[in-house]
């Protein structure tokens, strides 16, 4: 700590007699040794304020999800003010391209760094500064052509969350396959509780429904690799390779687990059913542990893999957690680089996870302790069985937001699964052709 030494007035007064003693003019050395250190001593006891630097970071989660983390920037980081602006998932990447493409936004993004995003220049290249204290698993998807571009957070997930106490009580064993899911769905329904409540408002989450299916069917096997990786290269078609996983999702439908009225529903209205005992499901990830324990202290959760019609361990929809970029317009980088120095720490680290408890870190050398409220997961996790198909997609990934409203339709019995993954097969092409 840096210290600021005061001398007394008095000590002054008692110096400059000695020194005058030695002086051939008295009156010359009184008179500008006290004035002088008078005002030192008035300026260290009134030492002008900091000036703090404000660096503004976007994400799409709610404060809540990285309150530790805002909390340790403060502490550690005096001079520097960070802004947190949360941008809801449904209009977040439209409004952060948009003031990209003007030469704005926030300091640190969030996501959105992608191939077109790095191409056209918007993010830092951070290879040099952090590359090596990360694992390749975390950062390969913010890395483009060798460069890294992004540092990415605690690995996120989503599995099915269950009310324990509700699956006790009517003698519910946890489903290991889709028909064995329905059986527990049906028992519920016919005690006036719905099964699983969802905000299939947003069309990530209906996107992202299908996905644990799809995992299970076909994506995670051997083929289904190799399918989704050549559709991310525009060499393999959706709608050869997933129409029948998407038309055996639309058995959610025929047992009325999902139902039309579910499509103006949100997310927060979601929880509220979950955490209230309306719904004893509810499929969803880490960032949402906090709000449950604010809004049921009391309720016991759990969690079990997505499942498909096959059995097995199960499948988790999932991956790095969100990279952190640094805008390349920011007028702020120093102390920008200041926050992802201290976010690229064990004690940065752990800050996050605090608040999203149940993913690991690619930061070299940080650990962390699953929650009690994930075992009933761990052989999906001791499986390997964790992946976000749309991760291999590259240029193409936007096409999954067409994916999720194209489910939206069907779930309106507007369109039909053959429909849907053609139309999203034709927007693949579209962005590869762009790319070009």
């Amino acid at each position: 700590m840096k210290r600021t030494w005061l001398i007394p007035t008095t000590a002054l007064l008692t110096l400059s007699i000695l020194f005058t003693g030695c002086s051939s003019n008295n009156s010359t050395a009184k008179e500008s040794a006290t004035p002088n250190d008078t005002k030192t001593t008035k300026e260290s006891k009134n030492p002008e304020p900091v000036k703090k630097v404000k660096v503004r970071l976007s994400y799409w989660n709610k404060e809540d999800s990285i309150k530790t983390l805002l909390q340790l920037f403060k502490d550690k980081l005096p001079d520097i003010d960070v802004e947190y602006q949360f941008i809801d998932n449904k209009t977040y990447v439209d409004v952060i391209k948009t003031q990209l493409a003007a030469g704005e936004g926030p300091d640190i993004i969030g996501g959105v760094i992608d191939a077109n995003t790095v191409k056209t220049g918007y993010f830092e290249d951070l290879t040099e500064r952090y590359a090596s204290k990360y694992y390749e698993t975390g950062t390969s998807t913010a890395t483009f052509d060798n460069k890294l571009y992004g540092l990415p957070q605690a690995s996120w997930f989503n599995g099915v969350y269950y009310n324990v106490d509700l699956f006790a009580k009517y003698d519910l064993k946890i489903p290991t396959t889709l028909d064995e899911y329905f059986q527990v769905a049906d028992v519920l329904k016919k005690n006036g509780i719905k099964p699983q409540a969802i905000g299939l408002k947003n069309p990530n989450v209906a996107g992202q429904s299908f996905l644990g299916l799809a995992l299970n069917d076909f994506i995670g096997t051997t083929e289904g690799k190799q399918w989704n990786d050549d559709f991310g290269k525009g060499n393999s078609k959706m709608v050869d390779a997933l129409e029948p996983a998407l038309t055996t999702w639309t058995e959610y439908l025929k047992h009325g687990v999902f139902t039309k009225d579910m499509l103006g529903l949100e997310e927060e209205q979601a929880i509220d059913e979950f955490t209230s005992g309306k719904a004893a499901m509810f499929q969803a990830g880490p960032w949402y542990m906090e709000t449950f324990k604010q809004k049921a202290p009391n309720m016991k959760i759990d969690m079990f893999p997505n499942l498909g019609t096959k059995g097995g361990p199960g499948w988790m929809v999932g991956g790095p957690g969100v990279s952190f970029g640094l805008n390349a317009k920011s007028k702020v980088k120093d102390a920008a680089y200041k926050v992802l120095d201290l976010l690229s720490t064990p004690e940065g680290q752990n800050a996050y996870w605090v608040d999203n408890k149940g993913g690991s870190s690619f930061l070299k050398g940080v650990t962390f302790e699953m929650p009690a409220e994930y075992n009933g997961a761990q052989e999906a996790f001791k499986a390997g069985n964790v992946m976000y198909p749309v991760n291999n997609w590259g240029v193409a990934g936007p096409a999954f937001l067409d994916l999720g409203k194209g489910i939206q339709e069907i779930i309106a019995g507007t369109k039909t699964p053959r429909q849907v993954l053609e139309a999203v097969d034709k927007k693949a092409v579209e962005l590869l052709e762009k790319s070009k």
